[in-house]
Order: C-alpha cells, then sequence, then structure tokens
C-alpha cells in the first residue's frame, strides 16, 4: 500500500500522520476544508483537496486510486460537540457513512476509522481493553460510537477490510490550547496559575503525537482484518494533580496549582470520565506497536518550542 488517502489531514493528528508517510516515501492525497501547513503543500508526494465530508461524488473521484483511506475527519472537543450537538453527529456518523461509500465504490484495500477512548465512559475495571462493553458519557462518545456500528455493519456486508483505533489522550506539538497539556503550557507561558477542575483526582495516560502517529502506522501495515485497536501509552497512568506539578517543576515555574469548579469548565461533572487508560496487549501482540515517549520526554520539548 503505497497511496493514502486522509480524511481530516490537516487536522492535529493528521499533519503529524501525513509528515510521518510522507517519510516513508507514501503517496497522500488529503481532503479538508482548511488549508495544510506549507511543509505539506510543498512535498511533490502530496495532494491536498478542499472538500465537504458530505460531498461523496467528489470525494469518489480523489480517492479513486488510493489503498487506503484513513478517515480522522470529526467534529471536536466537547464544549464543542455538546453546543452543536446536532452538527456532531451529523458529521461524525454521515460523513463516515460517506467515507464507507467510497471505499465500498472504489474497492479500496483498507479503511482506518479513528474513533476515541471516550467510547468507554466509566469503567470498573481496568486498564481499558477493547472488549470492553460502550459507556455514553457524551454526545462525542455517541457519535464515535454509532460510526463504529456504521463501520462493523459494511465491514460485514461489503466483506470490506477495516480496523477501528481508538486514541487515548494524544498531546503533542500544534494541538489546540483547549487541550489539558497545552493549556497547562500556555498559563506557564504567560505566568499565570495552573487550574485544575474539581479535586483534581481525574486519571489519565497521555500519549505523544509522535508515538500516536506510530502506532496509526503499526496498524496500517500488520493490523488484523476487522480489529478494533487502542492506541496510548500506557506506562505513565497520572493524576490531573499530578500532571500540574510535573509541567510546573519541569518548567522551573513558581506560579500556583488552583482548584476550580467543574462550572468553570468545558465539562461538566456528570460528563466527566474519572478514570482512563489502556491495555495495548492487543495491539502489540498484533503489530508490534509500544509507545517509546515517555511523558517527561514529550512535556520537555513541548516546553522548548
Amino acid at each position: 500500500m503505497k497511496k493514502i488517502g486522509v480524511t481530516g489531514g490537516s487536522g492535529f493528528i493528521g499533519q503529524h500522520l501525513i509528515k510521518y508517510l510522507l517519510k516513508k516515501n507514501y503517496k497522500i492525497k488529503s481532503c479538508d476544508l482548511i488549508n495544510p501547513k506549507n511543509i505539506i503543500l510543498n512535498n511533490k508526494n502530496f495532494l491536498f483537496k478542499k472538500i465537504d465530508i458530505y460531498d461523496e461524488k467528489t470525494l469518489l473521484s480523489f480517492f479513486s486510486d488510493v489503498d487506503c483511506i484513513i478517515h480522522l475527519a470529526a467534529s471536536l472537543g466537547v464544549q464543542n460537540t455538546e453546543k452543536n450537538s446536532l452538527d456532531c453527529l451529523d458529521i461524525n456518523i454521515l460523513g463516515t457513512k460517506k467515507i464507507l461509500n467510497v471505499v465500498k465504490k472504489n474497492k479500496i484495500k483498507k479503511f482506518i476509522f479513528s474513533s476515541s477512548s471516550e467510547v468507554y465512559g466509566d469503567q470498573k475495571k481496568f486498564p481499558l481493553r477493547e472488549d470492553y462493553e460502550f459507556r455514553i458519557k457524551s454526545t462525542y462518545a455517541l457519535s464515535k460510537i454509532t460510526s463504529e456500528f456504521y463501520v462493523r455493519s459494511y465491514s460485514k456486508k461489503f466483506n470490506l477490510n477495516c480496523n477501528i483505533v481508538r486514541f487515548f489522550n494524544v498531546y503533542g506539538e500544534d494541538q489546540k490550547k483547549n487541550f489539558v497539556i497545552p493549556k497547562f503550557i500556555d498559563l506557564l507561558s504567560k505566568s499565570k496559575n495552573l487550574l485544575v477542575y474539581g479535586k483534581g483526582n481525574q486519571v489519565r495516560a497521555f500519549c505523544n503525537i509522535n508515538d500516536a502517529v506510530y502506532g496509526l502506522y503499526s496498524v496500517l501495515r500488520k493490523g488484523k482484518k476487522n480489529q478494533v485497536y487502542n492506541i496510548g501509552n500506557n506506562k505513565e497512568v497520572i493524576s490531573i494533580n499530578e500532571l500540574a506539578k510535573k509541567i510546573k517543576n519541569l518548567a522551573k515555574s513558581n506560579v500556583k496549582i488552583i482548584k476550580t469548579n467543574f462550572k468553570n469548565s468545558d465539562r461538566t461533572k456528570e460528563r466527566e470520565i474519572f478514570k482512563r487508560y489502556p491495555d495495548l496487549k492487543k495491539i502489540k501482540k498484533d503489530t508490534g506497536f509500544v509507545p517509546r515517549i515517555s511523558l517527561d520526554e514529550g512535556i520537555k520539548n513541548l516546553l522548548k518550542k
């Protein structure tokens, strides 16, 4: 597979993935509603086109000669997707259906759907395995769960080769500042106190973008037909309180860590998921993927920017 189609290629994960694949000598065709960075546009093996995810006719033509489509395009962000819940459901579910039609009609060899760890909701057993049942806590989670069902249904009915990947708390360069790590680093750069919502005992395992892209590449090359894979970093499970302290210490900053009410956050207490980290046994067994970048290393690199 040497020609890859990417939807949402101008987004956070998309641009990092495309840069990685170009270095591996893949030819890339990407569509989005916003332009990618010039560093990608100037590569002779990269072709970009502005296409609305609902425009199936144009998508069919644009992706007529690719070996695989990686579907990253989505409505993101808890606050955005709750505020615009119908748009979120339309874009994420109907957009996925349009892309699946393209895969079916163009007889594309492989399809990878980008889902989310949000689909697990609150669970009682950890780490989270791919076979755990869904628990819906947000519109965004509902949109991803429904899209996963579409992927499975198309795969079964039309004998498509599909993979679903569920990302766990990816962070890194060029991420929007409404995500916790870039938000903390941005506050530090302005000598402002770090705000932690609730008690700060929410537990996460953060995955550097370079590891996330490497995980996606591993599934592209070695993912088994119609399997679901977690992509994340299970080596460093950390509370948001501990994360704030870590970033403050690595930055050698004197700012304070202030606990504040959920009312001031983009996520209500009712929608918050208090514990989430992945089991990676399946993806390691099938593809060999193991995350390589420690949280300290990833944060230090961001602090240098």
